[in-house]
């Protein structure tokens, strides 16, 4: 057999399709004398739709995002119905103000080429001469799959076509069955058993009754639902999947300039808190609730295989939760494994600090710990099991240890008040220095979920979300069972207190970009340093009991259980003491309050802001001028040593402790790091002027030896005070544009240059990461991403050029590649590696 499966729009063109990859492997390894291909439709439409209409990267993932609204699936109703205007002013009407009017307009544009789109397809699919024709559907993908579906069995009658995937699970499934006769299969529930006897059954004409949980017609066309398996899979049947066709067609399509490849595994599936208490929004896991999880060893082999295989290092983790046994044996041996990962888990938000930084060391980047909320009262309502406090704990340490974290404000619960938000918005802008949420949701009612499933919890009288009546010409009973989306009476607060809380997450994200807050632990005392707007004071010491009581709040603790444990320090403080302090921090912006706990919301000093990638045209230079010459300590010293400091904002850098000393100047940077990481430096002063052209005096090893350690700093995000001749073309800035931005460069243009440069600097604008016998590039010095993939078995040429190393050593053809692509400067005699070596990764703001 040839079997064909097919990825439809509105997929992520960032990762491929873990389903199809799964059921690529079962197939191969269960018919290894059948064709499998993968087509991935929605990378092929990316390319189709920007020949005819334009799409940018932004306008897919609105349409990808935008699955609430029914805007994505809206799109492809004409191909399903093959009317280019299928209730076009219905659709309008519907969405107006919740979707923006170009975005609209460009919706109509995509719902208009939409049958074309599906007709070119289905045609290039037939002409390969597939038996079976497989999709995969889960969310925005629905319309698009069922009108791909219904065109192969239109042209093809003989072809037999499958539907599976998330929005096929239960009665979803059976009523997407009996509503499209072209389907003849809908698998539901875990496909990688049934799909496999599903084609057994299709290749021998056999019976399909027995194949759990599959929907199949008889010789009456009457549809049948199989009763669905009372069990989950176990984590032995959880199989590696197989990618090849993703990354060969990423490769060649638009989408390779446009985003960075993903690996897309699982480790896990299920949610061990959802067992325990589920989410009562949470619709995921619909019929398998039950936590399992692959053997560490197992995971770590897969996941080292897969990055050597396809030469990718984005790791996207499919899992509802970390199971929290992988921190001391999953997370290890990636450490040890060393390689340069960027893994993006979800995790649950009550971590602690040590926790965190431990995921960091294993290549964790991003975590989605479900946070929803910071008040622990509705938290109590969505039965999270954690509090407003734990919450911000969780924002303020993954900062200290730079971790990235992405969560979306929810409200609309039943049994909320305004009074359970007035303190949350009173205090956002003690935490404008911490991640904010994406946005600001009223909960959808999901399929699946506590509410909807137990009316008594608040949500009584539902019916299909509107948009489910527009997208599909189907009777309501079939449009019920089919609909992921629920609509109902809106619960909780009034819609004036939900603006008040959008506007104030506004101003949050609006002001976060800029805002610092941070603490340098002396020992003896704590150095606070602050930019948020609203709070005028820009340094502080705090030490004696105070510092205990601060070091007490890195936890939520209740006024009087403070005041207890300072007394049992020895600290002879009464609770008039404790409650002027909590006040003063109050007005300080250094605290959070929630349900009588409070927890101090001042991570430690790693430069975050330069983890921050303002995006915005008008947005500010990210890097200020940070050393004023008047600044303590600042004046020219010993050309053999690093002047350091723990801060880099001029006050702080001027309060005593905060100089760190001199630290040697050595030929070797990783031998200075090394010094530099003990001390816990921050902001670093190189003790002379890089003389960068050749024959104006410069020294060709001295040149080579200060961008090593600017270059070497920056990727470890320590801010540089440097200053740099550029000699007469000093246009090649933008060649070093991706090391920390200089305090001065020479040349009468040499102020614009310095302006452009701090406004255009992000962290990792041109990094490279290591993989096993391979390096990956990243470089956004030119605006758009250019990725290059080197192969480097040894580290040879990679580890002599990182410090400098004679051009005789290389060929001419490898020279010129290397300096036409921007990846080596020419410095006299020696080649020297320009991109930093990536370890932090910055927030998109």
């Amino acid at each position: 057999m040839h079997i064909t499966l097919i990825n439809m729009p509105w997929a992520s063109i960032d990762f491929p399709s873990l389903a199809l990859g799964i059921l690529k492997r079962r197939v191969t390894d269960e018919f290894p004398a059948d064709r499998v291909d993968v087509v991935h439709a929605n990378l092929d439409y990316l390319d189709w739709i920007t020949e005819r209409v334009g799409l940018t990267r932004a306008e897919y993932e609105f349409c990808w995002s935008s699955y609430f609204t029914g805007y994505s699936e809206w799109i492809f109703s004409s191909a399903l119905y093959d009317d280019p205007h299928w209730r076009d002013s219905e659709f309008a009407d519907l969405v107006l103000g919740t979707v923006p009017e170009e975005m609209l307009a460009k919706g109509r544009a995509l719902h208009a080429l939409a049958p074309e789109y599906v007709a070119d397809l289905v045609g290039r699919v037939l002409a390969d001469g597939p038996d079976v024709v497989a999709f995969s559907t889960t969310f925005a993908q629905n319309s698009a799959v069922l009108a791909a579906a219904r065109l192969v069995k239109h042209l093809a009658p003989h072809v037999t076509v499958v539907l599976g995937g998330g929005n096929c699970d239960g009665p979803q499934g059976a009523a997407l069955h009996r509503g499209f006769p072209f389907v003849d299969f809908v698998c539901r529930g875990e496909g990688e058993v049934a799909f496999p006897q599903l084609l057994a059954c299709v290749r021998d004409s056999a019976d399909p009754s027995g194949v759990p949980g599959l929907c199949w017609r008889d010789a009456q066309g009457i549809s049948h639902a199989n009763p669905m398996s009372a069990a989950p899979l176990p984590p032995s049947a959880l199989v590696m999947p197989d990618y090849t066709d993703y990354f060969e067609q990423h490769a060649a399509a638009r989408a390779g300039s446009l985003a960075e490849p993903h690996l897309v595994v699982e480790s896990s599936r299920g949610c061990w808190w959802g067992e325990k208490h589920h989410c009562t929004f949470c619709g995921l896991n619909g019929s398998f609730m039950e936590f399992r999880s692959k053997s560490p060893d197992r995971f770590v082999d897969e996941l080292i295989e897969m990055t050597e295989r396809h030469r990718v290092l984005n790791v996207a983790v499919a899992d509802n939760i970390l199971d929290m046994t992988y921190l001391r044996s999953a997370v290890p041996r990636l450490v040890e494994a060393g390689y340069d990962l960027r893994i993006s888990y979800e995790i649950k938000s009550n971590m602690r600090r040590e926790q965190l930084a431990s995921l960091i060391e294993a290549g964790v980047h991003y975590v989605q710990p479900g946070i929803e909320s910071l008040s622990g009262r509705v938290l109590g309502l969505m039965d999270k099991g954690v509090t407003g406090c734990q919450n911000v704990r969780m924002l303020r340490d993954a900062q200290s240890v730079g971790l990235g974290v992405v969560w979306n404000y929810l409200f609309g619960f039943p049994g909320e008040t305004e009074e359970d938000y007035d303190p949350v918005i009173r205090q956002l802008p003690a935490l404008q220095h911490l991640t904010p949420p994406s946005d600001v949701t009223r909960i959808a009612i999901e399929r699946f979920s506590p509410y909807f499933n137990r009316p008594e919890l608040g949500f009584g009288e539902l019916r299909p979300a509107a948009h489910y009546a527009v997208i599909y010409d189907l009777p309501e009973r079939d449009l019920h069972d089919m609909a992921y989306l629920f609509d109902a009476a809106h619960r909780g607060i009034t819609a004036v207190c939900a603006e008040r809380l959008q506007k104030a997450v506004d101003t949050w994200r609006g002001s976060h970009a800029h805002g610092r807050l941070t603490q340098c632990d002396l020992g003896d005392s704590v150095v606070l340093t602050n930019t948020r707007p609203g709070f005028e004071w820009r340094s502080l010491r705090v030490e004696g009991w105070e510092l205990s009581a601060f070091r007490l709040l890195e936890h939520p603790r209740t006024p009087r259980v403070l005041t207890g444990k300072l007394r049992a320090q020895g600290h002879a403080v009464t609770d008039e003491d404790v409650s002027l302090l909590i006040a003063r921090w109050h007005a300080h912006g250094l605290l959070f309050e929630d349900g009588g706990a409070i927890v101090h919301v001042v991570p430690l000093a790693a430069n975050q802001d330069l983890m921050r990638w303002v995006t915005s045209e008008n947005a500010p230079a990210l890097v200020p001028a940070l050393l004023s010459d008047d600044t303590p300590g600042d004046a020219p010293g010993d050309a053999s040593v690093l002047r350091c400091w723990r801060e880099r904002d001029a006050e702080a850098c001027g309060r005593s402790g905060m100089r760190l000393g001199d630290v040697p100047y050595e030929p070797l940077a990783a031998r200075t790091l090394a010094r530099l990481t003990v001390l816990g430096a921050r902001h670093v002063a190189l003790p002379a002027p890089v003389l960068l052209p050749h024959g104006r005096g410069a020294d060709a090893r001295q040149t080579v030896q200060a961008l090593t350690h600017v270059r070497e700093l920056t990727g470890h995000g320590i801010s540089v005070d440097w200053e740099v001749d550029l000699g007469p073309d000093i246009e090649r800035w933008h060649l070093f544009s991706h090391l920390h931005p200089p305090r001065t460069v020479a040349g009468p243009q040499g102020d614009a240059i310095v302006g452009q440069w701090r406004a255009a600097f992000h962290m990792n604008k041109c990094g490279y990461r290591r993989g096993r016998g391979f390096i990956e590039i990243n470089d956004h010095r030119h605006g758009t991403l250019r990725r290059v993939v080197m192969a480097d078995p040894n580290e040879g040429k990679l580890s002599a050029l990182l410090a400098g190393a004679p051009a005789d050593g290389f060929r001419p053809q490898e020279i010129d590649a290397f300096l036409k692509a921007g990846l080596v400067h020419r410095a006299g005699s020696l080649l020297w590696w320009m991109p930093s070596r990536i370890l932090r990764w910055p927030a998109v703001v």
